[in-house]
């Protein structure tokens, strides 16, 4: 059998030692950027590790002002004796969740939000709580947001004595009464503007005194405002009488009691 030895020596190097040497030439290259790279990754780490020792024990980055907005009910007082705990520490070691945490324990805070401001200044943004109306605790009358959740007494320096007083609710019947009056504000600020009480009748009602009629409306929260304007749609129809009461929560009908008059005799 015959081999074609001209096939073989085409096959063959021409030169194994400079094959060789190029491979050890390409192994030296690839080493050479796995040492550089690694150099390179040391030394941005060194730095990084030198700029954080240095950020967490210079002087420099001590909190020296805390700048406070959006504080309009909360009392500085109360925000200074939070804050003032945390000056002189150093800004970036800080823990935010921590001032959050602290600040909102104080009645009027809904919401914290915080910056870092470099070198030394620590800016806490606050918004503030919006109460929809006042429960009644025993002989206090508390601010309650849209949760239910009562935050702070009623003040003089805060105002808003002309919201609705919720009375006789508690738990899941203070929740319901205000999610209807947040619904109400929401979808006719005037006739939320007239309620001057209003009390739950389980399982849906409520009771209401509309300041403007000088009596008591009995309603459902479904379509209030509408079946409401249209009782003082009746009532202008008929020369608008004196009533003791309305009642809405009835379909297709308006139910209204007149106040009965008397002629006095002689």
């Amino acid at each position: 059998m015959n081999f074609d030895t001209t096939a073989s020596r085409f096959f063959r190097p021409h030169d194994p030692a400079r094959l060789r040497r190029n491979q050890r030439r390409i192994h030296l290259q690839r080493l050479f950027v796995i040492l550089r790279n690694a150099s390179l990754i040391g030394l941005v780490t060194f730095a990084a590790m030198a700029a954080y020792r240095h950020t967490q024990s210079n002087a420099r980055f001590n909190v020296r002002s805390i700048e406070v907005e959006g504080a309009v009910h909360t009392p500085r007082a109360a925000i200074d004796l939070v804050t003032r705990r945390y000056v002189g520490l150093n800004l970036f070691q800080i823990d935010i969740a921590r001032v959050q945490r602290d600040l909102g324990g104080l009645g009027w805070v809904h919401r914290i939000d915080i910056e870092k401001k470099l070198p030394d200044v620590l800016r806490i943004k606050i918004t503030e709580r919006s109460p929809v109306a006042l429960v009644r605790d025993g002989e206090r009358l508390l601010y309650t947001d849209q949760q239910g959740l009562g935050f702070a007494e009623l003040s003089p320096a805060a105002g808003d004595d002309d919201l609705p007083i919720i009375t006789d609710a508690a738990g899941p019947e203070l929740v319901r009464t205000v999610a209807l009056l947040a619904e109400l504000r929401r979808v006719d600020a005037q006739l939320y503007s007239r309620v001057s009480e209003v009390w739950p009748i389980a399982p849906r009602g409520f009771a209401m005194y509309d300041r403007a009629l000088g009596a008591v409306v009995y309603a459902n929260a479904d379509d209030i405002a509408v079946k409401w304007r249209n009782l003082y749609s009746v009532l202008a129809a008929e020369h608008n009488p004196k009533i003791e009461y309305a009642d809405l929560r009835f379909a297709n009908r308006v139910i209204v009691k007149a106040v009965e008059t008397t002629n006095a005799q002689n």
